[in-house]
């Protein structure tokens, strides 16, 4: 049968199994929960952990785990706890910082790292966070609560005015006019990476300014595992997970092991009540491939709870043991050498997109 043939009622059909893997024996492993909205309870009833074991001699095992929220946010702060220790992300004195947005992701790593503090009064870390100011920041709702959070938690916070980004790279006009443009524009498959870019290297000069070679992201499982899909699939070198190197700068991940919903349960554990959802911005929707990793790291997390253990762990094995980085001439950001990469031409990707453009200030 073609993929495209339509099943009658009125014929009989008989199908055998070709591959040879036994269909019944992995359903059995969810059994119960196939019509439960994915095993995932409401957030004001907690949530069913469930993690998909793999044996030595080749077997497969569910575990789970009824959790009520108090229980979910105490597993979600361990879980950063043995990440953040594990790996050494946070060494004594250390001086890290956060890129605070307002949303869950950055609000959730910054009380999970102040509580992290807490728990450590002897290693002296400081935490800095730092909010990026955009034509409505100092009125917006979003910033606001940043700055709110920030002195509830006890934590550091600075607002980066909005030109940094363009003193940095040397623009002719704001970023948010340049993401709009590339929009309407060939390259508008292009936005969001020079969206991430720019906010990457203005925290990388605002670590400068702060005394510190660290910077912490909220990126958390499906971010991260969506990631190594496109890494997978392009060929594309990302580093290492929790923590990687990038030129001068530490990159730490303390929510790798934590999936986005267990981060919404803590976050209402914490703050009692959800967290507001905003609406995309529109370049966030490009490109297609992006958003289909992200389905496909959603479902695969579904199929295989606690895949990042064993997916993070085998990419780290498989990480290039020595890395070259090249510097940008224009905004000073460091480069992973890629494999097959075209030869250096002295300026980052981003960069090169900005000066086919136009919007480089010539020196």
């Amino acid at each position: 049968m073609t993929d495209d043939s339509v099943v009658s009622s009125d014929t009989d059909y008989t199908a055998r199994l070709i591959e040879g893997y036994d269909i019944e024996g992995i359903r059995r492993l969810y059994d119960g929960e196939l019509s439960t909205a994915g095993g995932q309870l409401s957030a004001c009833q907690g949530l069913l952990k469930r993690r998909l074991a793999v044996a030595p001699d080749g077997k497969l095992s569910m575990e789970r785990a009824h959790l009520d929220n108090s229980a979910g946010a105490l597993h979600v702060e361990e879980t950063v706890v043995d990440t953040v220790e594990r790996f050494s992300l946070l060494p004594e004195g250390s001086t890290v910082v956060l890129g605070l947005s307002g949303g869950v992701d950055s609000g959730s790593l910054l009380m999970l790292l102040s509580s992290y503090r807490r728990r450590h009064p002897s290693m002296n870390i400081r935490i800095q966070a730092a909010t990026f100011e955009d034509f409505d920041s100092r009125y917006s709702e979003t910033f606001s609560f940043a700055s709110r959070l920030a002195k509830r938690f006890d934590i550091e916070h600075t607002l980066v005015e909005a030109d940094k980004a363009e003193r940095v790279f040397n623009l002719t006009r704001p970023v948010e006019q340049i993401l709009l443009l590339l929009m309407e524009s060939d390259d508008a498959h292009q936005a969001m990476y020079v969206d991430h870019h720019t906010t990457r290297r203005v925290l990388e000069v605002f670590a400068d300014e702060v005394g510190s070679d660290t910077v912490a992201l909220g990126l958390h499982t499906t971010d991260l595992l969506a990631g190594l899909l496109n890494s997978w699939t392009s060929g594309y070198d990302i580093g290492p997970i929790p923590e990687r190197q990038i030129g001068i700068y530490r990159y730490v991940l303390p929510l790798a092991f934590v999936p986005k919903r267990e981060l919404h349960l803590y976050y209402a554990d914490q703050l009692g009540h959800l967290p507001k959802q905003t609406t995309p911005n529109q370049w966030e929707f490009n490109p297609t491939d992006r958003n289909f990793y992200y389905y496909l790291a959603d479902h695969l997390q579904w199929l295989w709870p606690g895949l990042q253990h064993w997916a993070f762990t085998a990419h780290n094995a498989q990480a290039s043991e020595t890395v070259t980085f090249e510097t940008c001439e224009n905004c000073g950001a460091a480069a992973r050498e890629q494999p097959n990469s075209p030869a250096w031409s002295g300026l980052c990707d981003v960069c090169t997109l900005f000066d086919k453009h136009g919007w480089l200030r010539m020196s």
